[in-house]
């Protein structure tokens, strides 16, 4: 499913969308983009009992360090099949959207290769695949902030 390959970088917002540093959301992401994947994050939302509070304030700029925010992050890589077998992230649907978009390629290519080295630095467990995908999120907002869009 083409929806699936940009949610890395979609992460976090609920239906209310907003991009994390200036307020609107980028034009590649559609009504229809965001509706699709409302079963996705309320699930993950019930699943980590992450506080809306806690999304809200990723989307204003802001990482509070709770387990549920960062469990939610990694709940939405599995719900979109960005999970190996290995438990490992696969971003290459990612990579393979924005490849159509050449205005966000090379931008993207950087941050997902600069943000998915800090994965080494994590051993595989549950705890960890949540401080990976925090610390993956937290990075690629900081490199690539008009593509990261939370969910």
């Amino acid at each position: 499913m083409k929806l699936l390959v940009i949610f890395p970088l979609l992460a976090l917002c609920s239906i209310q969308p907003s991009l994390v540093h200036c307020g609107t959301r980028p034009s590649f992401v559609s009504d229809k983009m965001i509706a699709k994947a409302a079963s996705v994050v309320n699930a993950c939302q019930t699943q980590t009992g992450v506080a809306t509070v806690d999304i809200e304030a990723v989307r204003n700029g802001k990482w509070p360090e709770s387990r549920q925010l960062k469990c939610y992050m990694y709940c939405l890589w599995e719900q979109f099949g960005l999970v190996d077998d290995k438990r490992d992230l696969s971003l290459n649907g990612m990579l393979t959207f924005f490849h159509r978009m050449p205005a966000y390629r090379k931008e993207v290519q950087e941050a997902i290769s600069a943000c998915k080295r800090i994965g080494k630095y994590f051993v595989k467990g549950d705890n960890n695949n949540c401080e990976y995908a925090f610390a993956f999120n937290k990075c690629y907002a900081s490199l690539s902030p008009r593509t990261y869009y939370l969910f």
